[in-house]
């Protein structure tokens, strides 16, 4: 029996699945980050093979027993992403056969069977994609704002800060986020943050898990009022839906009813509904019939359905409910899944 295995790497993560020939996922591994643009390509294949093997070993499977595999990445971007990608894991798996697709692509086959749609990945970053039915493919660029891309758990860091200084300032709106985020990275006053940002240049790598609670903070603040938090989600739910939108109507499909898929954690972790709406109300000015969905299972799942299809086997229908079901079903210690 031919095993399928399907990997999603990100910047926070990696989650790898297998499973078998119609659609049954058996086992589910994790690990480190995969973004080799961040990490670097020794540690990226490192904290892959560790979530591969979990899997393997979940299911009591050897490597040489997998048929195919599909790995989607955050940062397989350019062509030198994937001709360093396609090095990195031929050196850990000589002999396998296996595609490499940016991590929208993965993302947009968990929330949909069907073969034209959009997606929006809104995690660490954001990316965008997009597909018609005549098989013409868009992909962003994922590197950030300055590439034309807006989203993710940065973008609302950065926004969190730039007011949470302005109220404390006297030169934006007040907010609670004055004192939520101080408190949250642990300095003392503004101008104590202020020497340590320019210190490090701004970046939060060395902070990163205080930063990142600031993002829930977002949601829940917005959810008892504040207005320059809910300010903060609705700008960032129509600055996406707006990419998406303007990306779909550029194939030329707009006017089809089609679905586009919101994958990551601020959509389906945040606590307010703000982002969402706004994201589909923005969407809809340039994608009037477009019908939202959330994954239907792990990202990882749909890379293993993605392996299905590249092994012309069955990944549609009984076979993908078959694989949303058995994931539901594996017994996994792994936070936030």
């Amino acid at each position: 029996m031919p095993f399928i295995l399907g990997v999603d790497g990100g910047a926070t993560k990696t989650l790898a699945v297998v499973g078998d020939d119609t659609g049954r996922i058996l086992g589910a591994g994790l690990g480190g980050p995969t973004n080799y643009q961040i990490i670097g390509i020794e540690p990226a294949m490192s904290n892959l093979n560790s979530a591969v093997r979990g899997a393997l070993s979940y299911a009591g499977i050897s490597m040489d027993k997998v048929d195919c595999a599909v790995f989607g990445l955050a940062g397989a971007d350019f062509p030198v992403d994937f001709r360093n990608l396609t090095a990195g894991i031929q050196k850990l798996y000589p002999g396998l056969k296996f595609e490499i697709v940016n991590d929208t692509w993965v993302g947009f086959r968990s929330g949909t069977e069907e073969d034209y749609g959009g997606v929006v990945i809104a995690g660490t970053g954001a990316n965008f994609a997009a597909a018609a039915p005549d098989g013409r493919k868009v992909t962003g660029r994922g590197m950030g704002y300055e590439w034309g891309g807006e989203g993710g758990a940065g973008y609302l860091i950065r926004s969190a800060l730039h007011y949470a200084f302005r109220s404390n300032d006297g030169t934006g709106p007040k907010s609670r986020l004055e004192q939520v985020v101080l408190s949250l990275l642990d300095f003392p006053s503004y101008d104590d943050l202020s020497l340590y940002m320019c210190e490090v240049q701004g970046q939060f790598a060395r902070i990163y898990m205080k930063a990142e609670a600031i993002v829930p903070a977002v949601f829940q603040l917005a959810n008892e009022g504040d207005e320059v938090c809910t300010d903060i989600l609705m700008n960032l739910g129509h600055a996406m839906g707006d990419i998406i939108g303007r990306m779909i109507k550029s194939l030329g499909s707009w006017q089809l009813p089609q679905d586009v898929v919101m994958v990551g954690s601020l959509f389906t972790k945040g606590a307010n509904p703000l982002l969402r709406d706004s994201f589909a109300l923005s969407c809809h000015k340039f994608v009037p019939f477009a019908r939202f969905k959330m994954p239907e299972l792990e990202p990882a799942g749909g890379a293993y359905l993605m392996g299905l299809e590249k092994s012309k086997l069955p990944a549609k229908g009984e076979a993908r409910a078959r694989a949303i079901e058995s994931f539901g079903q594996l017994e996994l210690d792994v936070p936030g899944i």
